[in-house]
């Protein structure tokens, strides 16, 4: 389950180097994954989106082709 403390740090975000390291921070305490919880909480309660609007992104999926 993400933390009260994990959710405030990604709430403090103000750049998308901030949002990669909160998010690195959280999975690193975790084995390399994200919390059971992190798709509900995070991603579907529109939190996420309303954070990283902050610097102009967005958190749709994206592919990358990579030659």
């Amino acid at each position: 389950m993400i933390t009260e403390e994990e959710l405030k740090d990604l709430e403090a975000c103000q750049s998308g180097e901030d949002w990669r390291s909160a998010c690195d921070k959280i999975k690193a305490a975790r084995g390399g994954t994200y919390p059971d919880d992190w798709w509900d909480k995070v991603k579907l309660s529109g939190m996420m989106d309303r954070i990283v609007d902050r610097w102009g992104a967005d958190s749709d999926l994206t592919l990358t082709r990579i030659s």
